[in-house]
């Protein structure tokens, strides 16, 4: 003899279990209708605004660090234009080349 049978029928009282009643469905009133909210953050301990100033301090140090870069680069790349300027003009000077020399706009 086979156990088949009562495997199923213990299957089928797992599968009528899992199956959605409406014996346990919440009933739409308009009590269970009202907004639902957030819980309001706890207040923080002092070693937390301690961490959360220190994380602060240190964007800012980095950008402090990362104006200074932007601002040594865009020297480094006006020295570097001028430079190049006066490279192309000694070169004309040696080939004997005259160009007029560019006005900047106004």
């Amino acid at each position: 003899m086979r156990r088949t049978p009562q495997l199923l029928s213990r299957f089928d009282a797992f599968a009528a279990a899992m199956e959605p009643s409406d014996e346990g469905a919440p009933s739409l009133s308009p009590q269970a209708e009202r907004p639902v909210f957030p819980p309001s953050p706890r207040p923080r301990a002092p070693e937390h605004e301690l961490r959360d100033r220190e994380k602060a301090a240190k964007l800012r140090h980095k950008a402090a660090r990362a104006r200074m870069k932007s601002n040594r680069l865009e020297d480094r790349a006006r020295h570097l234009v001028q430079k190049a300027a006066k490279m192309e003009r000694r070169a004309d000077e040696l080939d004997g080349i005259s160009r007029t020399p560019m006005q900047s706009p106004q």
